[in-house]
């Protein structure tokens, strides 16, 4: 099968259904939050950010993990206008509405 959609989602590889499941099943802690199992679960989510830093050249603090495309998109765009000091930024007519309209 030829999969078309991954501006919707995106299937799952196996080596990341893996590494995921045991923090779908028994560690679901909310990594805000103080007790074991948010402990645990912010511990995932340092290691993976120190991952990802390291896989890209760049220091753990820089790095920055959203809830989805639009929240990304959202945090790009109001930081590249507060960076400029920009009344606005201009985008093109084929953007996705997340970034036309943050």
């Amino acid at each position: 099968m030829i999969y078309l959609d991954h501006n919707a989602t995106t299937p799952l590889d196996e080596r990341v259904l893996e590494v995921m499941l045991p923090y779908l099943s028994r560690f679901y802690g909310n990594a805000s939050n103080l007790y074991r199992l948010g402990r645990v679960a912010r511990a995932a989510v340092e290691t993976a950010r120190e991952q990802v830093a390291a896989l890209v050249g760049a220091e753990p603090s820089a790095v920055t993990f959203t809830s989805g495309g639009t929240e990304a998109n959202n945090l790009a765009i109001k930081g590249l206008g507060f960076a400029l000091k920009a009344g606005s930024v201009a985008v093109g007519a084929t953007e996705h509405p997340a970034v036309a309209a943050p």
